[in-house]
């Protein structure tokens, strides 16, 4: 996603899809310390202290693509696609025999604001995404670290957009299932 996109949400609000930049570091600070606790709990792909944001925005990370959805200069969603897998995923899969072409395969970690949560941004942006990597050749994408399964909203959106039950697993005293859309 080179160029911004516009998109409208349920209620006809618009917003637009872009690339997080690196002048970005106080919005997604803020959306960052704006998610509830819950949300807090669900997505993990990094902390969310001031140095590290700074620190992303700052000196993005090769092999890390950052998309963020956003309305009335509020940030509204944050969503990371890494090229491959992160090792625990990995270490994970290849616990239960299976194992992917990591050339053709990214890790996906999305997150919506509270207040913004069934809105249809995750799923604006989710398609902007997925078709952006499928023209690319991405034919995987993992869930970072699964979704607990005790987020049956997330549950419920991963399933609606195709992703598939790989396994449950066990951490941080939760359930949680690996799942995977092929594309």
């Amino acid at each position: 996603m080179q160029e911004a996109q516009k998109f409208l949400l349920k209620n006809n609000e618009e917003a637009t899809a872009r690339l997080l930049n690196t002048d970005d570091a106080e919005l997604l600070y803020g959306y960052l310390n704006s998610l509830s606790a819950e949300s807090r709990s669900r997505f993990g792909p990094h902390s969310f202290d001031r140095a590290t944001v700074e620190n992303i925005c700052i000196n993005p990370q090769m092999g890390i693509i950052r998309f963020i959805a956003e309305t009335k200069g509020k940030m509204i969603a944050y969503m990371l696609i890494q090229k491959g897998m992160i090792d625990a995923d990995r270490q994970r899969y290849a616990g239960q025999n299976i194992f992917f072409n990591e050339d053709v395969s990214v890790t996906y970690a999305p997150s919506v604001a509270d207040d913004f949560q069934n809105s249809g941004v995750g799923s604006q942006l989710f398609e902007l995404i997925k078709n952006q990597m499928q023209a690319a050749g991405i034919k995987n994408f993992i869930l970072w670290g699964g979704v607990q399964e005790s987020n049956e909203r997330a549950v419920h959106f991963y399933t609606k957009h195709g992703f598939k039950l790989v396994a449950p697993y066990w951490h941080d005293n939760k359930n949680n299932f690996d799942m995977v859309l092929s594309l």
